[in-house]
């Protein structure tokens, strides 16, 4: 067109954003911002300012986004929805929010479109009232009549947030279900520890005739993993291969990886691992995690090494997992060779959860002086974590005289910590200490706690 000697117009230079969109063509859309802008074209047109907008928000780029969001002369319900929208595919779920707001305060009101954003949106930050008070704004509307999209952002919303009760009514009203409203249940089910659940609705989605999709598969997946259900994982993990969804997804290739892993056959973990053509930390630490579980420390510190290998770093998630892991197995050694390999070899800082995992595991393996030494010489000591760990082991051991002091310390950072006056007083009780049991139960009443 353009070597025609034909300049696009706003329409043509809008349908050309959405394509850009639509394949992420975030560089493509910058070069033709350039054009409208040199042209003059953004100052007065909301469609073309609005497809900017959508561009630069589907693409990711949500500073972008924003900046020409902020720049337009008007906006309408579209132009916010893009916005909206953007940040919510993103995980930007408190941002989403507030330009939910925001729009209201401009007297311009949601369409159901961006009202199923929204409830995504609360889903994704815990919002139970926000979501609870759009719920009734939908129904005042009249807008669920016959909307499975609104209808399933509802069912996420819920799910998300816990209420499965909730979740499981709005779904029986749904005036058909397809895989996305059965995905949001099941994966609300999931989430919550309900994973025998998970797997009963799964059964009746098959018997509906409706396929599974990559959430679908992703969820059972990890309910599989939560209950140690191998023989159904494998089976879904051959299901997965025939639909040739294997490598579509960083989400369901880790949570393959972590099923085999958590079900204890760290080797099956591995092949997956290995014939994925992309892998990124998450589906790493899925298998170091599982090799560490199981006591093969040398097989996890070789993986660490491919995985730097590879151009990938280990982060602080895998070494809490390395940490965690030896703590729940009472491995004090190999613990303390990763709290080592954590700054000597692979450079990363330890922080308040890694020198948590360290006091908590000499605590259950009874190293209670050790403890306290990591205590002092840490740089988070001010940390009620760090000390609920320390009081906890002491109660496991019986030792009074650390556990009075680590409890001073806890309620002196927190006077209503429950839990720390609960675990005195147990720990005074298994002494045969019983007044002064008794004193830590009042000193709590005093307290509030």
């Amino acid at each position: 067109m353009q070597g025609a000697g034909l300049s696009p117009d706003a329409v043509t230079f809008a349908c050309i954003l959405k394509a850009c969109g639509s394949i992420g063509a975030a560089d493509k859309g910058e070069r033709i911002h350039d054009e409208i802008a040199y042209q003059g074209l953004l100052e007065s047109d909301v469609v073309l300012g609005t497809a900017l907008v959508d561009m630069y928000a589907k693409c990711g780029a949500l500073g972008k986004a924003q900046q020409v969001f902020q720049k337009l002369f008007s906006r309408n319900v579209i132009t916010w929805s893009a916005l909206i929208t953007g940040y919510c595919q993103h995980g930007e779920g408190a941002k989403a929010f507030e330009c939910y707001e925001q729009m209201q305060c401009e007297n311009l009101f949601p369409d159901a479109k961006t009202y199923a954003c929204i409830l995504k949106a609360c889903g994704d930050i815990r919002e139970l009232d926000k979501g609870e008070k759009i719920h009734d704004e939908i129904l005042r509307q009249g807008l669920l009549d016959n909307d499975i999209v609104l209808g399933t952002a509802l069912v996420y919303m819920y799910a998300q947030c816990g209420v499965l009760i909730k979740a499981q009514e709005t779904f029986n009203r749904l005036p058909y279900r397809d895989v996305t409203s059965w995905s949001a249940l099941i994966e609300g089910y999931t989430q919550h520890g309900q994973c025998e659940k998970a797997m009963e609705y799964f059964e009746q989605m098959r018997a509906e005739g409706i396929s599974p999709n990559v959430v679908t598969f992703t969820s059972m997946l990890k309910a599989c993993a939560a209950v140690g259900a191998i023989a159904k994982g494998e089976k879904i993990h051959d299901e997965i291969s025939k639909e040739g969804l294997l490598g579509s997804s960083i989400l369901l290739d880790t949570a393959l990886v972590d099923m085999y892993a958590k079900c204890g056959v760290v080797s099956r973990a591995h092949k997956v691992l290995n014939g994925l053509y992309s892998r990124d930390i998450s589906t790493w630490a899925a298998l170091i995690a599982g090799y560490a579980q199981q006591g093969h420390c040398e097989q996890a510190i070789i993986c660490l090494e491919q995985m730097q290998e590879e151009g990938l770093s280990p982060d602080h998630t895998i070494f809490s997992s390395l940490l965690n892991a030896c703590s729940h197995l009472g491995r004090v050694d190999e613990g303390h060779m990763y709290f080592a390999l954590l700054t000597k070899r692979f450079g990363v800082k330890p922080d308040l959860e890694h020198y948590t995992c360290i006091v908590d595991l000499l605590g259950r393996a009874g190293h209670i002086d050790k403890a306290v030494r990591v205590i002092q010489e840490m740089p988070y000591s001010n940390n009620i974590e760090v000390w609920s760990a320390l009081l906890a082991a002491c109660r496991q051991w019986g030792n009074t005289y650390i556990g009075k002091w680590a409890f001073e310390h806890a309620v002196q950072l927190d006077k209503k910590n429950t839990a720390a006056y609960v675990i005195m007083a147990d720990l005074y009780a298994s002494a045969a200490m019983r007044e002064d049991a008794k004193g830590i139960q009042v000193l709590g009443v005093e307290n509030e706690a």
